[in-house]
């Protein structure tokens, strides 16, 4: 198997991925490493409890992304009802209009 190896917080480390995976691995990595660097250390503040910050920050980040999915899949739903609806009323507005000229024709 493949290994990469890559460094959050000054800290190597090598980490296992299936064949093809490596460059998705890196870039998840290197976005870890980008919200890592936001956590604020201080005194006190350990490496894992660092770690766990920039882990929930990224929890967040995907949460996030899949609000605006739902988001997205209610407006595209609305959209096709919408949609639906309006098709229903023109396929109506058809056939009255056929009727009217079969009557016209037929005056």
């Amino acid at each position: 198997m493949p290994e990469i190896e890559v460094s959050v917080n000054g800290r190597s480390y090598r980490l296992v991925c299936e064949p093809g995976e490596e460059e998705q691995l890196e870039q998840l990595a290197e976005y870890f490493k980008d919200r890592a660097e936001k956590v604020p250390r201080g005194p006190g503040v350990t490496e894992a409890q660092a770690m766990l910050m920039a882990g929930i920050m990224v929890a967040d980040d995907l949460s996030d992304a899949l609000d605006r999915l739902e988001d997205l899949e209610e407006g595209a739903h609305r959209r096709q009802t919408e949609s639906g609806a309006t098709q229903s009323l023109l396929e109506s507005a058809a056939r009255r209009i056929e009727e009217l000229a079969g009557r016209i024709r037929s005056a």
